[in-house]
């Protein structure tokens, strides 16, 4: 907004006419000398810039009225105008003119005075001068007229002096428009980069803090205020309040010594929180003039130090699994995973003990996402899948040059990587006896040193551990250190077998073809069918139950599984461990299982062995060797 303060109604009429060429809104007031100074501090917080003329610009300044002022200035044009009408006005040849003049309008009149060969005398003002005393000082001089402002019009009637008014035309008032158009638009640019800068400073994570020479505070942005207020030095911190003892004697004032003008760092504590402070001096001409300060959360930059490794390294270390994965419809799975539920609120290390394939890594990545490690890295290693040579250097890391074919600039070990996340230790029976120490250390002291290195580098892991041996012999037998092993075992998960869980079976099955790949329509199970594969023993468990639903997938057409096809997809080599009840001498009293029976009636309807076998898929000597087991006669066609 420009606010235009005019003497007189005609001037304040010509700003009017020429505003409407203007995009700014220009505002029209009428004020003479002092009567401008209410007028301007009325407007101070809304103007952008004043627009006025001759000594009451001197008196707005003179005020201290903070907005800027635009000078309306006297031109060419409108002094000619006014010495138009003064020669009307004495109707004289020669005549003597008086000319009465601020001084910030007096430089130009004399560099434009010498033109016009003209017998003028110039009468300098301020804002201090007694106009009275001046004009009767041009009456002395016998001043044949007056030219000047409203105050030197009304002053020259009361001496009976002729005078005229200079006034304004629409040149300088349309040029003193534009000058503060300018001023309008570059304060508008100050204004904007301003805040730009400010929500910049309010949206940076550190701490920034600027003072002048005297260590006196200028500038702050949110996250310093924060911080500081942890000061026991002051509750709040405003402009102008003297830093803290503790980092006044970080920034360097001027000529205090041979270490002026370098930065410094230092690891403090404010309150409760520990912070890193740096302190950089801003150097005019060999001396400090000022000095930034930032204030760094240690917190703040370990949790940034965890979001770049996670953008380096971590794809990939996800976990995909929580509970609602896994299908559990028997009661033991169900206590199962409540069990695994209450582990997972704790950070404690777990020993996961089962059978290969029962899904020991599935209730390892559901108890990392229900954990509060959600957020960070789940990583992965099978213990018994890494060569020895390979194992410490995946493991804890190595810095370049560490051995021969190292990678530059070194690599990660998953410990560092799982900052802040879980690492997954499948198969931890088969872990070298050398490198189980480190590992106990590592759980110890919560830290890591990568091969050829000399750093210490704190980490923060829960340690989820799996095994399918028997850990307890294997500490009996020295094969496993006793004291990682109890380490390991704070809490401890055994997930039964899928023969110990047949509940979860035909759940499972149906799951498995729903979400299988190469199935185009779920097919049914028939009674048959689902009889013998809740019997049957599962040696391999639900990655066996996996593997036959797949092969189910891939190949069957009907919309009901019999028993027989089933039969034939399961793998022959296992079938001899289906049977689990006793076995008696007299193979006339051997109770038939569901499988046997299939068989049999297999045998009997392809007639021949190899018929059988080949229908089977199966060697003929392994379906003898079956029967012989069961006490059947060697007789295909035999009941």
């Amino acid at each position: 907004m420009i606010v235009c303060i005019t003497p007189d109604d005609g001037i304040a009429q010509t700003f009017k006419r020429v505003a409407h060429e203007f995009k700014e809104k220009i505002v029209v007031e009428r004020g003479l000398l002092e009567a401008a100074i209410p007028i301007a501090r009325r407007w101070e917080d809304e103007a952008d810039v004043i627009v006025s003329r001759g000594g009451t610009v001197l008196v707005m300044r003179s005020a201290g009225i903070s907005t800027p002022i635009v000078e309306l200035q006297v031109t060419a044009k409108d002094l000619a105008l006014a010495l138009e009408k003064a020669r009307a006005l004495i109707k004289k040849e020669e005549f003597r003119i008086g000319v009465m003049t601020f001084s910030n309008m007096i430089q130009q009149l004399k560099d434009f005075l010498p033109f016009l060969r003209l017998n003028l005398s110039l009468y300098e003002l301020s804002i201090d001068t007694d106009q009275g005393e001046a004009i009767r000082k041009a009456r002395d001089d016998r001043m044949d007229v007056l030219l000047g402002g409203v105050i030197t019009s009304k002053v020259a009637a009361a001496y009976d002096i002729p005078s005229v008014l200079i006034e304004s035309g629409e040149t300088s008032i349309r040029y003193a428009l534009e000058e503060a158009s300018k001023i309008v638009a570059a304060r508008r640019l100050k204004n904007r980069r301003a805040e730009e800068l400010r929500i910049i400073m309010e949206n940076i994570r550190e701490g920034i803090i600027a003072t002048d020479g005297e260590g006196k505070i200028f500038q702050m942005n949110g996250k310093a205020r924060e911080l500081l207020k942890h000061s026991p030095e002051r509750q709040t911190w405003d402009y102008g309040a003297k830093l803290p003892s503790f980092l006044v004697e970080m920034i360097q004032a001027p000529g205090s010594g041979s270490r002026q003008g370098k930065e410094k760092r230092r690891l403090t504590e404010i309150g409760a929180k520990r912070v890193m402070v740096d302190a950089i001096p801003v150097t005019v001409e060999g001396s400090v003039a000022s000095s930034v300060i930032t204030l760094q959360d240690i917190g703040s930059i370990q949790k940034l130090e965890e979001d770049i490794r996670r953008e380096i390294y971590f794809k990939g270390y996800v976990a995909k699994f929580d509970f609602g994965d896994i299908v559990a419809e028997d009661p033991l799975s169900q206590r199962t995973i409540d069990l695994a539920m209450r582990y997972a609120r704790t950070n404690a290390s777990i020993m996961i003990r089962g059978e290969s394939g029962v899904g020991k890594e599935m209730f390892a990545q559901s108890i990392h996402n229900a954990s509060e490690r959600r957020s960070g890295a789940f990583v992965a290693m099978n213990c018994a899948a890494i060569p020895e040579t390979l194992f410490e250097s995946e493991l804890f890391g190595y810095v370049d040059g560490a051995f021969t074919g190292a990678r530059k600039k070194g690599k990660p070990g998953l410990f560092e990587i799982a900052h802040g996340g879980t690492v997954f230790l499948d198969e931890i029976s088969e872990m070298p006896l050398s490198l189980q120490s480190r590992l106990l250390r590592v759980l110890q002291e919560h830290e890591v040193m990568r091969l050829g290195d000399d750093k210490i580098i704190p980490v923060d892991v829960r340690i989820i551990a799996a095994s399918n041996r028997d850990m307890p012999s294997l500490v009996s037998s020295g094969a496993f250190r006793n004291d990682l092993f109890w380490r390991l075992n704070v809490l401890n998960l055994f997930i039964p077998p899928l023969r110990e869980r047949k509940g979860d079976i035909l759940p499972l099955v149906y799951h498995m073809l729903e979400q299988s790949d190469f199935c185009g329509q779920t097919p049914r199970l028939g009674p048959g069918c689902a009889e013998l594969l809740h019997d049957y023993s599962w040696p391999g468990n639900v990655r066996e139950l996996r593997n036959f639903c797949d092969r189910i997938a891939a190949i069957c057409e009907a919309e009901e599984i019999e028993a027989e096809f089933a039969l034939a997809l399961l793998d022959p080599g296992l079938l001899v461990h289906q049977d689990k009840k006793v076995q008696k001498k007299d193979s006339q009293d051997y109770a038939l299982t569901s499988q046997d029976l299939n068989l049999e009636r297999i045998i009997k309807e392809e007639k021949t062995l190899e018929g059988a076998a080949k229908r089977l898929g199966i060697h003929r000597t392994t379906l003898w060797r079956r029967r012989k087991k069961i006490g059947r006669p060697d007789n295909a066609s035999s009941e």
